[in-house]
């Protein structure tokens, strides 16, 4: 009894194993060649109602909480952050209201 209790103890002062969940929509969009992930990505921004004709550059900025961040530049100086969640759910926002919406800043690529 007393052994059980000292592993007990000493499992419930052991540090929780550092983990994160894999994302496996961001993951699959990280090894698409570049012209498919602008085409998705592009997809992404559309489908939320925003303007993207000509899309430029995207990025992999990391994550955010439970999602993945992506940075897509539009032309018109248009640009936004795109979220990516575990069940494979999409968000897009303009990343000039990231700091009103307090989520992070989108570095853009260049």
């Amino acid at each position: 009894m007393r052994i059980m209790t000292a592993l007990l103890l000493a499992a419930s002062l052991a540090p929780a194993p550092a983990f994160a969940l894999a994302n496996d929509f961001s993951n699959q969009l990280k090894r698409l060649p570049s012209l498919q992930q602008r085409a998705t990505l592009r997809r992404a921004v559309l489908d939320e109602g925003q303007y993207c004709k000509r899309i430029g550059p995207v990025a992999y900025q990391g994550p955010y909480k439970n999602l993945e961040m992506w940075t897509v530049q539009c032309d018109r100086g248009a640009a936004y952050g795109v979220f990516i969640g575990l069940d494979g759910s999409v968000q897009a926002r303009p990343c000039r209201d990231m700091a009103e919406l307090k989520l992070p800043a989108c570095k853009l690529p260049k």
